[in-house]
């Protein structure tokens, strides 16, 4: 078993880290891209209290969002925000923490990083979306902090050692491979390829990619104001991150970035996690505040 390295960093939390974890929201906002431009407009605080509320995921359909939230029982479970009605109800209700809800390729499920009963162990399960009893999806594989769906049968892993591992692992044959060492928590896919980051230092986060199909990774594509990123599919992929209360789009294309909006005036000090929707419509964000 490998050991987990419990920080503020991963916040991947077992019990002990609760009093420690810190205040987040999660914050709605309208998107609009142009060629040349992206405008964000009506930032929502749609969590709204003061606890733990993180790691928001887009429904495919863009109409709810699922997330991390942690409660009065002190246990990390998954809820729903609808977009259309703005209510908020609780997904999962289990003895077990369960983070980073994803939606999985079959659209019938959903994956979390579990952890499990005995406050250690960290594995990849499954629910679906019709409510049910949860399913292991790799036994033999623990310590897993972030995950993301490549193909329907394909995943990548940040795995929670000294320095964080990315893995890619196999469904079907519970096989799995170090790609390298020294990677961002964000990872993502897009049209079969992964986006993560490369980390040099405390300061430079490298964009790069694999690419299953080739068996191929590049590296040093671009180089990101943090950790954090989402991809926005405009007329050209921009990414976009969070620095302090500002969120920043990077133009590969243009090797430019542009702060499009400033948050400081919501009390926002530190945005972290992004999400951005389906339709390219409406991104979420993590934040904390003054």
């Amino acid at each position: 078993m490998r050991k987990i390295i419990l920080s503020l960093t991963i916040l991947t939390a077992t019990v002990k880290l609760f009093a420690q974890l810190p205040n987040t929201d999660i914050w709605l906002l309208d998107i609009k891209s142009t060629k040349d431009s992206v405008i964000l407009k009506n930032p929502v605080n749609i969590t709204n209290r003061t606890g733990y509320d993180n790691q928001p995921a887009f429904s495919p359909d863009a109409k709810y969002i699922l997330y991390t939230s942690i409660r009065e029982d002190k246990q990390a479970d998954i809820y729903k925000y609808d977009l259309t009605t703005k209510l908020i109800s609780q997904f999962t209700k289990t003895p077990t923490s369960e983070y980073s809800p994803t939606f999985m390729p079959d659209g019938k499920n959903i994956s979390v990083v579990m952890v499990e009963a005995d406050t250690v162990t960290q594995r990849l399960w499954k629910f679906p979306l019709r409510g049910g009893a949860p399913v292991l999806i790799m036994k033999d594989i623990d310590s897993i902090g972030y995950h993301c769906w490549i193909t329907k049968d394909s995943l990548a892993l940040v795995m929670i050692t000294k320095t964080p591992t990315l893995e890619v692992a196999n469904v079907k044959t519970q096989k799995h491979k170090v790609l390298l060492n020294n990677v961002g928590r964000c990872i993502t896919s897009v049209s079969q390829t992964l986006f993560y980051v490369q980390k040099q230092d405390s300061t430079k986060n490298y964009l790069s990619n694999y690419m299953k199909n080739v068996k191929e990774r590049e590296k040093n594509y671009y180089s990101l104001p943090n950790e954090d990123f989402a991809i926005l599919l405009s007329f050209q992929p921009i990414y976009i991150t969070g620095v302090k209360s500002k969120i920043i789009a990077s133009y590969p294309f243009k090797n430019a970035d542009k702060v499009v909006l400033d948050l400081a005036n919501k009390g926002i000090k530190n945005i972290t996690r992004i999400a951005i929707s389906s339709d390219g419509t409406k991104m979420a964000i993590v934040a904390e505040s003054k």
